[in-house]
């Protein structure tokens, strides 16, 4: 199963494709069940400062102490996902970057086996941190 956003749709002017992981296959199935009467699977397109505004604000409508933006959540994404050892070019795919350079010209990959490892694996790594697995334990990181 594959996410496609038409490139009228991205900031870089190109078409994205993103293969959706098995894990969240069934959670996407739900929002289509929920959603079958729209023609939009997460609500309506709406201008970028829209969604710019609502990201500033949701760490408030979800009752957190501090401050935090989608921005954020897209920082700690790619840091992360460099950290478990995704390669970086993978990375900015996923973030919908486009490619540098030389690499630009001539590399017209998707990456689409990478790009399935890489959250499949972020997944695992999620559902570790949400305590789905009782014989792993997260160790501190030393001082």
């Amino acid at each position: 199963m594959l996410w496609t956003i038409p490139k009228e749709n991205s900031k870089t002017g190109e078409k994205i494709i993103r293969p959706i992981p098995e894990y969240m296959k069934p959670f996407l199935m739900n929002i289509i069940h929920q959603n079958h009467k729209s023609s939009y699977l997460l609500g309506e397109i709406k201008k970028l400062e829209a969604v710019a505004q609502y990201g500033r604000k949701i760490w408030k409508k979800l009752e957190h102490d501090e401050e935090w933006s989608l921005h954020d959540l897209r920082r700690t994404f790619a840091t992360k996902m460099n950290d478990i050892g995704i390669a970086p070019h993978v990375v900015e795919q996923l973030l919908g970057h486009a490619l540098l350079g030389i690499m630009a010209i001539y590399n017209k990959s998707q990456y689409l086996p990478e790009k399935l490892d890489a959250l499949n694996r972020w997944c695992e790594r999620l559902d570790v941190l949400a305590g789905n697995y009782e014989n792993v334990v997260i160790l501190k990181a030393a001082q």
